[in-house]
Protein backbone atom coordinates (compact mmCIF):
# COMPACT_ATOMS: atom_id res chain seq x y z
CA UNK A 1 0.00 0.00 0.00
CA UNK A 2 1.24 3.39 -1.05
CA UNK A 3 -0.34 6.90 -0.36
CA UNK A 4 -2.16 8.28 -3.00
CA UNK A 5 -3.07 4.55 -4.24
CA UNK A 6 -6.54 3.03 -3.88
CA UNK A 7 -6.26 0.92 -1.62
CA UNK A 8 -8.98 -2.20 -1.51
CA UNK A 9 -10.78 -2.82 1.83
CA UNK A 10 -13.00 -5.97 3.18
CA UNK A 11 -15.06 -6.65 5.64
CA UNK A 12 -16.34 -10.31 7.47
CA UNK A 13 -19.23 -9.93 10.15
CA UNK A 14 -22.10 -7.50 8.35
CA UNK A 15 -24.19 -7.14 11.71
CA UNK A 16 -24.37 -3.63 14.07
CA UNK A 17 -20.56 -2.61 14.10
CA UNK A 18 -19.94 -3.50 10.74
CA UNK A 19 -21.98 -0.46 9.71
CA UNK A 20 -19.71 2.05 11.81
CA UNK A 21 -16.51 0.22 9.96
CA UNK A 22 -18.34 0.31 6.22
CA UNK A 23 -19.42 4.34 6.74
CA UNK A 24 -15.66 5.12 8.38
CA UNK A 25 -14.14 3.65 5.08
CA UNK A 26 -17.23 4.89 2.76
CA UNK A 27 -15.72 8.75 3.99
CA UNK A 28 -11.48 7.57 2.71
CA UNK A 29 -11.83 8.96 -0.96
CA UNK A 30 -8.67 6.34 -1.71
CA UNK A 31 -10.47 3.65 -0.20
CA UNK A 32 -12.31 0.64 -2.73
CA UNK A 33 -14.83 -1.75 -0.55
CA UNK A 34 -13.96 -4.76 -2.39
CA UNK A 35 -15.87 -6.93 -0.59
CA UNK A 36 -18.45 -7.51 2.06
CA UNK A 37 -18.35 -11.47 4.17
CA UNK A 38 -21.47 -12.36 5.76
CA UNK A 39 -22.79 -16.64 6.30
CA UNK A 40 -26.25 -14.44 5.68
CA UNK A 41 -26.27 -13.89 2.14
CA UNK A 42 -28.81 -11.29 2.97
CA UNK A 43 -26.76 -9.95 5.29
CA UNK A 44 -23.48 -9.36 2.64
CA UNK A 45 -25.73 -8.41 -0.20
CA UNK A 46 -27.63 -5.75 1.92
CA UNK A 47 -24.74 -3.88 3.44
CA UNK A 48 -23.02 -4.01 0.37
CA UNK A 49 -25.53 -2.41 -1.69
CA UNK A 50 -25.85 0.52 1.31
CA UNK A 51 -22.19 1.29 1.69
CA UNK A 52 -21.22 0.77 -2.08
CA UNK A 53 -19.08 -2.98 -2.13
CA UNK A 54 -18.01 -3.52 -5.00
CA UNK A 55 -19.19 -7.35 -4.42
CA UNK A 56 -20.07 -9.21 -1.37
CA UNK A 57 -19.92 -12.88 -0.62
CA UNK A 58 -21.01 -15.98 1.89
CA UNK A 59 -17.47 -17.51 2.17
CA UNK A 60 -14.28 -16.21 3.39
CA UNK A 61 -11.96 -17.98 1.40
CA UNK A 62 -13.62 -16.96 -1.69
CA UNK A 63 -13.68 -13.49 -0.83
CA UNK A 64 -10.04 -13.65 -0.40
CA UNK A 65 -9.16 -15.21 -3.46
CA UNK A 66 -11.77 -12.99 -5.86
CA UNK A 67 -11.34 -9.18 -3.76
CA UNK A 68 -7.71 -9.64 -3.63
CA UNK A 69 -8.42 -6.99 -0.14
CA UNK A 70 -5.51 -5.25 1.17
CA UNK A 71 -7.18 -4.41 4.69
CA UNK A 72 -9.56 -6.57 5.80
CA UNK A 73 -11.97 -5.56 8.40
CA UNK A 74 -13.12 -8.61 11.11
CA UNK A 75 -16.31 -7.76 12.89
CA UNK A 76 -17.56 -11.35 13.82
CA UNK A 77 -18.19 -12.59 16.96
CA UNK A 78 -15.22 -13.10 19.19
CA UNK A 79 -14.75 -16.42 19.06
CA UNK A 80 -14.57 -16.33 15.31
CA UNK A 81 -11.85 -13.39 15.38
CA UNK A 82 -8.86 -15.21 15.63
CA UNK A 83 -9.67 -18.00 12.70
CA UNK A 84 -10.33 -15.34 10.61
CA UNK A 85 -7.45 -13.11 11.21
CA UNK A 86 -5.41 -16.26 10.62
CA UNK A 87 -6.91 -16.50 6.79
CA UNK A 88 -6.22 -13.44 6.02
CA UNK A 89 -3.07 -12.78 7.07
CA UNK A 90 -1.95 -15.83 5.39
CA UNK A 91 -3.57 -14.29 2.04
CA UNK A 92 -1.57 -11.37 2.85
CA UNK A 93 -3.97 -8.72 4.26
CA UNK A 94 -3.47 -6.43 7.17
CA UNK A 95 -6.17 -7.00 9.50
CA UNK A 96 -8.20 -4.86 11.68
CA UNK A 97 -10.19 -7.00 14.45
CA UNK A 98 -12.91 -5.96 16.67
CA UNK A 99 -12.72 -6.13 20.04
CA UNK A 100 -12.27 -8.61 22.22
CA UNK A 101 -9.72 -9.72 19.56
CA UNK A 102 -9.04 -12.88 20.63
CA UNK A 103 -10.44 -15.49 23.12
CA UNK A 104 -7.52 -16.26 24.70
CA UNK A 105 -3.35 -14.49 25.50
CA UNK A 106 -2.53 -17.73 23.60
CA UNK A 107 -4.34 -16.83 20.21
CA UNK A 108 -3.35 -13.13 20.13
CA UNK A 109 0.66 -13.97 20.73
CA UNK A 110 0.04 -16.23 17.40
CA UNK A 111 -1.84 -13.33 15.91
CA UNK A 112 0.83 -10.98 16.53
CA UNK A 113 3.88 -13.35 15.80
CA UNK A 114 2.56 -14.21 12.68
CA UNK A 115 1.85 -10.68 11.24
CA UNK A 116 5.32 -9.67 12.37
CA UNK A 117 6.90 -12.67 10.46
CA UNK A 118 4.95 -11.41 7.33
CA UNK A 119 4.98 -7.58 8.02
CA UNK A 120 1.61 -7.36 8.56
CA UNK A 121 -0.65 -5.52 10.99
CA UNK A 122 -2.97 -6.57 13.36
CA UNK A 123 -4.55 -4.07 15.41
CA UNK A 124 -7.60 -4.25 17.65
CA UNK A 125 -10.44 -1.28 17.86
CA UNK A 126 -10.15 0.71 20.94
CA UNK A 127 -11.92 3.44 19.38
CA UNK A 128 -12.39 5.18 22.64
CA UNK A 129 -9.16 6.39 23.15
CA UNK A 130 -9.62 8.25 19.76
CA UNK A 131 -12.64 9.75 21.04
CA UNK A 132 -12.70 13.92 21.02
CA UNK A 133 -12.90 13.59 24.79
CA UNK A 134 -10.10 11.55 25.38
CA UNK A 135 -8.22 12.83 22.46
CA UNK A 136 -8.07 15.96 24.09
CA UNK A 137 -7.53 15.03 27.99
CA UNK A 138 -4.02 13.38 26.52
CA UNK A 139 -3.07 16.48 24.87
CA UNK A 140 -3.57 18.54 28.00
CA UNK A 141 -1.53 16.10 29.54
CA UNK A 142 1.23 15.93 26.98
CA UNK A 143 1.98 19.70 27.31
CA UNK A 144 2.16 19.34 31.19
CA UNK A 145 -0.68 21.51 31.82
CA UNK A 146 -2.42 19.14 33.10
CA UNK A 147 0.41 17.75 35.61
CA UNK A 148 0.93 14.27 36.23
CA UNK A 149 -1.97 11.85 36.41
CA UNK A 150 -2.73 10.47 39.65
CA UNK A 151 -5.67 8.20 39.34
CA UNK A 152 -8.29 7.44 36.88
CA UNK A 153 -11.95 5.79 36.53
CA UNK A 154 -13.95 4.40 33.87
CA UNK A 155 -17.43 3.51 34.26
CA UNK A 156 -19.64 1.74 31.47
CA UNK A 157 -23.42 1.97 33.26
CA UNK A 158 -25.90 -0.04 30.68
CA UNK A 159 -27.92 -1.94 30.45
CA UNK A 160 -27.21 -4.77 28.48
CA UNK A 161 -30.05 -7.39 29.89
CA UNK A 162 -33.17 -6.37 28.43
CA UNK A 163 -35.33 -7.65 25.28
CA UNK A 164 -32.56 -8.00 22.35
CA UNK A 165 -29.93 -7.87 24.66
CA UNK A 166 -26.37 -9.75 25.64
CA UNK A 167 -28.61 -12.25 27.39
CA UNK A 168 -32.06 -12.48 25.53
CA UNK A 169 -32.72 -15.96 25.82
CA UNK A 170 -34.43 -16.36 22.37
CA UNK A 171 -31.19 -15.29 21.12
CA UNK A 172 -28.54 -15.74 23.39
CA UNK A 173 -25.33 -13.39 22.50
CA UNK A 174 -22.00 -16.18 21.64
CA UNK A 175 -19.91 -13.72 23.70
CA UNK A 176 -21.92 -15.37 26.81
CA UNK A 177 -19.78 -18.02 27.05
CA UNK A 178 -16.02 -16.44 27.13
CA UNK A 179 -14.89 -15.55 30.80
CA UNK A 180 -16.99 -13.06 32.30
CA UNK A 181 -19.71 -13.21 29.95
CA UNK A 182 -21.23 -10.18 28.45
CA UNK A 183 -19.32 -7.96 30.02
CA UNK A 184 -16.01 -9.45 28.35
CA UNK A 185 -17.06 -7.52 24.96
CA UNK A 186 -16.84 -4.41 27.03
CA UNK A 187 -13.63 -5.10 28.88
CA UNK A 188 -11.24 -4.00 25.93
CA UNK A 189 -12.94 -0.44 26.10
CA UNK A 190 -12.36 -0.33 30.11
CA UNK A 191 -8.64 -1.64 29.66
CA UNK A 192 -7.78 0.06 26.49
CA UNK A 193 -8.65 3.75 28.15
CA UNK A 194 -6.98 2.86 31.76
CA UNK A 195 -4.17 1.52 29.51
CA UNK A 196 -3.89 4.95 28.05
CA UNK A 197 -3.77 6.92 30.95
CA UNK A 198 -2.15 4.91 33.62
CA UNK A 199 0.40 2.41 31.10
CA UNK A 200 0.39 -1.67 31.74
CA UNK A 201 -0.30 -2.87 34.81
CA UNK A 202 1.46 -3.82 37.45
CA UNK A 203 -1.05 -5.56 39.61
CA UNK A 204 -4.89 -6.11 39.00
CA UNK A 205 -7.64 -6.83 41.50
CA UNK A 206 -11.84 -7.70 40.67
CA UNK A 207 -14.68 -8.14 42.01
CA UNK A 208 -17.62 -10.12 39.61
CA UNK A 209 -21.03 -9.97 40.59
CA UNK A 210 -24.42 -10.73 39.34
CA UNK A 211 -27.39 -8.88 40.75
CA UNK A 212 -30.04 -9.94 38.52
CA UNK A 213 -31.61 -13.26 37.03
CA UNK A 214 -30.41 -13.66 33.57
CA UNK A 215 -28.52 -15.84 31.18
CA UNK A 216 -25.49 -13.77 31.73
CA UNK A 217 -22.88 -15.04 34.46
CA UNK A 218 -22.52 -12.01 35.65
CA UNK A 219 -23.74 -8.55 35.45
CA UNK A 220 -21.75 -6.37 38.04
CA UNK A 221 -17.91 -5.80 37.82
CA UNK A 222 -15.44 -3.60 39.33
CA UNK A 223 -11.72 -3.61 38.98
CA UNK A 224 -8.33 -2.21 40.68
CA UNK A 225 -5.37 -1.36 38.72
CA UNK A 226 -2.00 -0.13 39.64
CA UNK A 227 -0.42 0.95 36.43
CA UNK A 228 3.42 2.03 35.86
CA UNK A 229 2.37 5.50 35.87
CA UNK A 230 -1.00 5.64 37.90
CA UNK A 231 -3.70 3.94 39.64
CA UNK A 232 -7.32 3.29 37.67
CA UNK A 233 -10.71 1.91 38.82
CA UNK A 234 -13.04 0.58 36.06
CA UNK A 235 -16.54 -0.45 36.36
CA UNK A 236 -19.16 -2.18 34.42
CA UNK A 237 -23.04 -1.89 36.01
CA UNK A 238 -25.81 -3.27 33.99
CA UNK A 239 -27.87 -1.96 36.89
CA UNK A 240 -26.82 1.71 37.47
CA UNK A 241 -28.63 3.97 35.47
CA UNK A 242 -29.47 6.21 33.39
CA UNK A 243 -26.94 4.39 30.86
CA UNK A 244 -23.25 6.46 30.71
CA UNK A 245 -19.79 6.21 29.85
CA UNK A 246 -18.37 8.00 32.28
CA UNK A 247 -14.15 8.86 32.23
CA UNK A 248 -12.63 10.89 35.15
CA UNK A 249 -9.05 11.80 34.94
CA UNK A 250 -7.27 12.92 38.04
CA UNK A 251 -4.24 15.42 37.63
CA UNK A 252 -1.92 16.95 39.87
CA UNK A 253 -3.41 20.18 38.00
CA UNK A 254 -6.29 19.72 36.70
CA UNK A 255 -9.33 17.27 36.99
CA UNK A 256 -10.85 16.03 33.51
CA UNK A 257 -14.88 14.64 33.45
CA UNK A 258 -16.18 13.16 30.20
CA UNK A 259 -19.03 11.00 29.21
CA UNK A 260 -18.31 9.68 26.08
CA UNK A 261 -21.90 8.54 25.31
CA UNK A 262 -22.49 12.24 25.16
CA UNK A 263 -20.10 15.59 23.97
CA UNK A 264 -19.54 15.91 27.69
CA UNK A 265 -15.83 17.40 28.76
CA UNK A 266 -15.28 19.22 31.58
CA UNK A 267 -12.01 20.29 33.23
CA UNK A 268 -11.88 21.90 36.88
CA UNK A 269 -8.60 22.79 37.36
CA UNK A 270 -6.20 24.97 40.12
CA UNK A 271 -7.33 28.56 39.98
CA UNK A 272 -4.19 30.83 41.31
CA UNK A 273 -4.96 33.64 43.45
CA UNK A 274 -9.09 33.39 43.96
CA UNK A 275 -8.95 31.50 46.85
CA UNK A 276 -12.69 30.35 47.52
CA UNK A 277 -13.70 32.08 44.38
CA UNK A 278 -11.80 29.28 42.27
CA UNK A 279 -14.35 26.84 43.29
CA UNK A 280 -17.41 29.15 41.73
CA UNK A 281 -15.24 30.11 38.54
CA UNK A 282 -15.31 26.35 38.12
CA UNK A 283 -18.42 25.16 38.73
CA UNK A 284 -19.71 28.36 36.17
CA UNK A 285 -16.85 26.81 33.50
CA UNK A 286 -18.77 23.36 34.31
CA UNK A 287 -22.18 24.18 33.85
CA UNK A 288 -21.31 26.78 30.87
CA UNK A 289 -19.41 23.02 29.37
CA UNK A 290 -22.75 21.08 29.97
CA UNK A 291 -25.65 23.30 28.52
CA UNK A 292 -22.84 23.37 25.14
CA UNK A 293 -22.48 19.80 25.66
CA UNK A 294 -26.54 18.82 25.69
CA UNK A 295 -27.10 20.94 22.88
CA UNK A 296 -24.62 19.35 20.68
CA UNK A 297 -25.30 15.74 21.68
CA UNK A 298 -29.11 16.60 20.93
CA UNK A 299 -28.20 17.80 17.37
CA UNK A 300 -26.17 14.96 16.80
CA UNK A 301 -28.73 12.97 16.80
CA UNK A 302 -30.29 14.78 14.01
CA UNK A 303 -26.83 14.54 11.81
CA UNK A 304 -25.90 11.73 9.43
CA UNK A 305 -22.29 10.16 10.26
CA UNK A 306 -19.94 8.49 12.59
CA UNK A 307 -21.85 9.64 16.08
CA UNK A 308 -20.27 8.27 19.06
CA UNK A 309 -17.93 6.48 16.79
CA UNK A 310 -15.72 9.32 15.78
CA UNK A 311 -12.79 7.32 17.23
CA UNK A 312 -13.47 4.36 15.05
CA UNK A 313 -13.49 6.70 12.34
CA UNK A 314 -10.18 7.94 13.53
CA UNK A 315 -8.56 4.87 14.03
CA UNK A 316 -9.19 3.57 10.53
CA UNK A 317 -7.94 6.94 9.29
CA UNK A 318 -4.64 6.47 10.88
CA UNK A 319 -4.20 3.25 10.51
CA UNK A 320 -4.56 3.07 6.48
CA UNK A 321 -2.13 5.94 6.73
CA UNK A 322 0.18 4.38 9.07
CA UNK A 323 0.53 1.22 6.98
CA UNK A 324 1.01 3.51 3.74
CA UNK A 325 3.74 5.80 4.81
CA UNK A 326 5.45 3.63 7.06
CA UNK A 327 4.90 5.63 9.82
CA UNK A 328 3.64 4.43 13.60
CA UNK A 329 0.73 2.76 14.16
CA UNK A 330 -2.24 4.58 16.07
CA UNK A 331 -2.78 0.92 17.95
CA UNK A 332 0.84 -0.62 18.45
CA UNK A 333 1.43 -4.72 18.79
CA UNK A 334 2.71 -4.07 22.15
CA UNK A 335 -0.25 -1.79 23.23
CA UNK A 336 -2.37 -4.77 22.41
CA UNK A 337 -0.67 -7.22 23.86
CA UNK A 338 -0.06 -4.93 27.21
CA UNK A 339 -4.26 -3.81 26.91
CA UNK A 340 -4.87 -7.73 26.82
CA UNK A 341 -2.69 -8.66 30.09
CA UNK A 342 -4.29 -6.41 31.96
CA UNK A 343 -7.48 -7.78 30.75
CA UNK A 344 -6.20 -11.10 31.21
CA UNK A 345 -5.83 -10.31 35.00
CA UNK A 346 -9.22 -8.89 35.77
CA UNK A 347 -10.91 -11.84 34.60
CA UNK A 348 -13.02 -14.17 36.90
CA UNK A 349 -11.19 -17.31 38.34
CA UNK A 350 -14.91 -18.57 39.54
CA UNK A 351 -18.24 -18.87 38.07
CA UNK A 352 -21.10 -16.83 39.41
CA UNK A 353 -23.40 -18.48 41.61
Amino acid sequence: MRRGHRVKAALVGAGQIAVEHLKALQGMPTVEIAGVCDLSRAAAESAALRHGATAWFTDLTEMLRAAKPDVVHVTTSPQSHYSIAVECLEAGAHVIVEKPITSSLAELEDLLERAATRDLVVLEDYNTIYSIAAQEILRRIKTGVFGAVVHVEVMYCLDILGPGGFADPNAPHPVLTMPGGAIADFLPHLASLAHAFVGPHRAATSIWQKRRDSLAPFDEFRGLVEGERATAALTFSCSAQPAAFWLRVYGERMRATANLFETRLTFTRVREGLGPLGGIVNGLDEGKAIRRAAVQTFLSKFRSGQGGYDGLTEIVRRTYGSIADGTPLPITPQQVREVNLMIDALRPREVAP
